[in-house]
C-alpha cells in the first residue's frame, strides 16, 4: 500500500519566498540610507545651527536694547541721584558714620529701584570703579568698596555692555552712567549671572545646546556632563566661528553666538543624536525603494496567499459555520493542506466537544447550586416553603410582558430564587415572629440585603443576580432600604423581583393571617404605585396574571398606569 505523503510545514513553505526577498530589499535599503543619511544630517545640522544663530543673535540684540533703555531710566531716579551726589559731596569731609549712612540710603534707593528688575544683582559704582551699593540674589557677592574687574566689552562713553568678573564669578553686565549736572557720580551696573540658568535660557532661545566659555574656561553649558570637559578642551583650539568637532563618542556641529569682551557664547548640536532622526533627503530615497520594494513584495505575497488563504479559507468558513449553529461537538474534516491547518482542525474539534460538555456541566451545577440555596431558605419557615421559586416564576412572567432579552430573563430566573438568601443570617426568632417586629427586629430584618449580596460577592458566577439581591427592596420614592435609591436609579429587574415579591408575600398564608386574594393582592398594589411599587411593573403583572386583567378593577387600574407612563 502506498504511503500518504505528509504535507510540507507551513513554516517552511513561508520561508522559501519571503526570507530572500526580504534579506535583498534589507540590505540594498541599508546601503543606501548610510551613504545618503551621513551627508544628509552634517548638513542640515550645520544649516539649522546658523538659522539659530541668525535668530538668537535678532532676539539677543533687540533685548539688550530694551534692558539698556530700561537701566537708563532707572539711572533717572531722581531720589537716587540726590542720595548718590550727596556721598558724593560729602564723602571728603564728614566722618565714617555719616557716610555710613550715605551709603546706606543710596543702598535703600537701590532696593527699591531693583526689586521689580529680573537680574541676579544691581550695582552702583563711583567714578573709579569701587562698589558703593549692591543688591539682588547675588548682590551679596559684590562687597562695598571692592573695585569691579571689567572682562572686556562694549563702551559709549560710561555707557557699558560687556563681562565683568568678580568673586571667581561671571556676569554679562549692562551699565550707564548716572550724571548731575553733567558730571558723572556714578554707574548703575544691571547684571545676569552666567551660570547653568543662563545657559538654559540660551538653549530656550537658541533650540540647541550651549556652552559659555570665558578666559579660556568653560562657566556654564547644558551639554551632557560627560561632553562638558572635552568640549572645554576642543574650544581652546575653535577659530573659525562655525565647523565641528568630537565630544567623547560622538561627532559635533558647533557655531558661536556671540562674542561678548572675553566671554563666547557656542551653539552646539550632536550630528550622530540626529542621524537617528529620518531626514527629508533620506526619506526621499526611502521611498524609492519603498515603492520598488512594495512592488516586488507584492508578486511575492500574491503567490504566498494563493497558497496560504485558500485551504486557511476553507477551515475558517467550516469552523463559522460550526460555531454559528452552536453544533459544538461536530467535528471537521482536515484539509489536507499543511500539518499545522490539519492539527489545528484536529484541536479545535476536541476543544469545542470539551466546552460542550463543561457548559453542560457549568449551566447544571450552577442551576442545581441555587435551587439549592434557595430551598435551604425556604425550609427554614413552613409559611415560606415555596416562596423563593414563586416569585421567581412570577417575575419571569413579567419580564415576558415587557420583552425582555432571554439572556435578561434567565438572570431574573436566578437571581428572584436568591433574593431572599441574606435572611439565613437572620435570626429564627425574628424570622418566624408572629406578631409585630420591633424597631430593632426591622432593623436586622433590613440588613438581609446588604448581607445576601456579600454572600453572593463570594460566588463569581453569582455576580449577575448581585444588583436583584441587593437592591429588590428600594422604592421609587426612595424609602426603601438599603440604599435608598429612587425611580430610575433601581436597576428594571430589582423592580420586578421586588413587585412579585410583595404580591407573594400578600397572597401566602403566615402564622398570623390567611391569605389574600389575587385581586386584593393586585388592588393594593396599584394603590401603592408611583410610592412603594413601580406602576409599569404592577401593570405587567396584572397583564401576565390570568383571568385578572378583564375584571373592572383591573382595567380602571391598567388606565391608571397608562395616566402615570404618559405623565
Amino acid at each position: 500500500m502506498r504511503r500518504r505523503r505528509r504535507p510540507p510545514r507551513l513554516l517552511v513553505r513561508t520561508m522559501m519566498v519571503t526570507f530572500p526577498t526580504v534579506a535583498l530589499l534589507v540590505a540594498g535599503v541599508l546601503v543606501v540610507v548610510v551613504m545618503t543619511v551621513r551627508e544628509q544630517v552634517r548638513q542640515s545640522v550645520i544649516e539649522n545651527l546658523e538659522n539659530g544663530q541668525r535668530v538668537f543673535a535678532a532676539l539677543e540684540a533687540r533685548r539688550q536694547r530694551e534692558l539698556r533703555t530700561q537701566v537708563a531710566s532707572l539711572a533717572e531716579n531722581s531720589t537716587l541721584k540726590a542720595a548718590l551726589d550727596t556721598y558724593q559731596a560729602e564723602r571728603r569731609t564728614s566722618d565714617p558714620r555719616t557716610l555710613s549712612q550715605l551709603l546706606a540710603t543710596v543702598a535703600r534707593e537701590l532696593d527699591k529701584l531693583a526689586a521689580p528688575i529680573e537680574a541676579d544683582a544691581a550695582v552702583i559704582v563711583d567714578p573709579r570703579q569701587d562698589v558703593l551699593a549692591s543688591s539682588g540674589r547675588l548682590g551679596a557677592t559684590w562687597k562695598v568698596g571692592q573695585r569691579v574687574a571689567f572682562g572686556g566689552g562694549s563702551s559709549s562713553g560710561d555707557a557699558f555692555d560687556g563681562v565683568v568678573h568678580v568673586a571667581a564669578m561671571t556676569f554679562r553686565a549692562v551699565a550707564v552712567p548716572i550724571v548731575t549736572d553733567e558730571t558723572v557720580i556714578g554707574r548703575l551696573f544691571i547684571l545676569t549671572n552666567l551660570d547653568e540658568n543662563y545657559a538654559r535660557q540660551l538653549t530656550q532661545l537658541s533650540r540647541t545646546r550651549t556652552a559659555i566659555v570665558s578666559d579660556g574656561a568653560l562657566v556654564a553649558t547644558t551639554l551632557p556632563s560627560a561632553m562638558a570637559k572635552p568640549f572645554e578642551s576642543a574650544a581652546a583650539a575653535v577659530r573659525a566661528p562655525g565647523g565641528t568637532m568630537t565630544l567623547g563618542d560622538e561627532s559635533y556641529a558647533y557655531r558661536q553666538l556671540m562674542q561678548v569682551g572675553d566671554s563666547t557664547f557656542y551653539a552646539l548640536a550632536s550630528i550622530d543624536e540626529f542621524s537617528r532622526v529620518p531626514l527629508g533627503g533620506a526619506m526621499r530615497t526611502l521611498g524609492l525603494l519603498a515603492a520598488g520594494a512594495t512592488v516586488l513584495a507584492f508578486g511575492a505575497s500574491f503567490w504566498l496567499a494563493r497558497l496560504l488563504t485558500e485551504p486557511i479559507g476553507r477551515l475558517s468558513r467550516s469552523l463559522t459555520a460550526l460555531t454559528g449553529s452552536r453544533a459544538l461537538p461536530t467535528r471537521l474534516k482536515p484539509t489536507g493542506s499543511s500539518r499545522e491547518l490539519d492539527a489545528l482542525t484536529e484541536a479545535f474539534s476536541g476543544l469545542m466537544a470539551s466546552v460542550a460538555q463543561a457548559e453542560l456541566e457549568t449551566q447544571s451545577a450552577y442551576t442545581g447550586a441555587i435551587r439549592a440555596l434557595a430551598t435551604a431558605l425556604d425550609a427554614r419557615d413552613p409559611y415560606t416553603a415555596g416562596h423563593s421559586e414563586r416569585v421567581s416564576v412570577l417575575s419571569v412572567a413579567i419580564g415576558r410582558v415587557l420583552e425582555l432579552p432571554q439572556h435578561e430573563i434567565e438572570v431574573l430566573r436566578l437571581g428572584a430564587l436568591l433574593h431572599d438568601i441574606g435572611k439565613i443570617g437572620v435570626p429564627d426568632d425574628i424570622l418566624m415572629k408572629p406578631g409585630p417586629l420591633t424597631a430593632y427586629e426591622f432593623e436586622k430584618i433590613q440588613q438581609h440585603p446588604t448581607l445576601g449580596a456579600r454572600i453572593l460577592r463570594a460566588v463569581p458566577f453569582l455576580a449577575p443576580h448581585i444588583p436583584i439581591v441587593e437592591l429588590h427592596h428600594e422604592r421609587p420614592d426612595g424609602r426603601g432600604y438599603p440604599h435608598r435609591l429612587r425611580g430610575d436609579d433601581i436597576p428594571l429587574l430589582a423592580r420586578i423581583v421586588h413587585v412579585a415579591d410583595a404580591y407573594d408575600a400578600i397572597t401566602s398564608a403566615r402564622a398570623y393571617r390567611a391569605g389574600r386574594s389575587s385581586s386584593f393582592a393586585l388592588t393594593e398594589l396599584w394603590r401603592c404605585a408611583g410610592t412603594e411599587y413601580h406602576a409599569e411593573i404592577v401593570g405587567a403583572l396584572a397583564s401576565a396574571l390570568p383571568g385578572l386583567t378583564h375584571q373592572t378593577a383591573d382595567i380602571e387600574s391598567t388606565e391608571k398606569l397608562r395616566e402615570v407612563v404618559n405623565a
